[in-house]
């Protein structure tokens, strides 16, 4: 237990304050209760390690291959729900194929859609 709230601790410190943190959100709680140990994370989770680093807007990513776009909707969204109970803001969005995230010093972070 320890261990683990070590490595969490050092998790908030590395993305303390940043602007664009992507993160590993391939589970549901009640998913994650399977598959515990196989590297992977519960959006839940990830919300709660942001909201304690202060994150300003988070990608959830690698979504479950059984997961069909409206799931990853419905995960974004109680994800949203998380920050919204939490009182702080951040933004949450689904990472999606083929999205750029444009970084500029003095305006936030925006995303677009690269297209060919």
């Amino acid at each position: 237990r320890n261990f683990a709230a070590t490595e969490r601790a050092k998790m908030v410190e590395f993305l303390q304050d940043c602007e664009v943190a992507i993160l590993d959100a391939q589970y549901t709680d009640e998913e994650y209760a399977g598959h515990i140990g196989w590297g992977h994370s519960p959006f839940s989770s990830v919300v709660g390690l942001a909201l304690d680093a202060n994150v300003k807007r988070v990608l959830l990513f690698h979504h479950d291959p059984s997961h069909d776009d409206d799931m990853i909707d419905r995960m974004v969204e109680q994800a949203r729900e998380l920050v919204r109970k939490s009182g702080k803001a951040m933004v949450i969005e689904g990472a999606r194929e083929g999205a750029e995230i444009l970084l500029e010093a003095e305006s936030p972070a925006v995303a677009r859609t690269h297209r060919n």
